[in-house]
């Protein structure tokens, strides 16, 4: 997939996917767009680190 096709799946803006591809932060929403236009869940996207 594309980062185009993401956009276009997620319903999210460029400013959104371009944040992602330089490691940026993003919303909660648009993770959450995200995780549905590609069918999985938070957790298996992202990796939390502990402090």
């Amino acid at each position: 997939m594309t980062k185009m096709e993401l956009k276009e799946a997620a319903g999210v803006s460029s400013a959104s996917i371009a944040k992602l591809g330089k490691g940026a932060n993003i919303t909660t929403d648009v993770l959450l767009k995200i995780c549905e236009a590609l069918h999985c869940r938070v957790e298996d996207i992202i990796e939390t680190i502990n402090d």
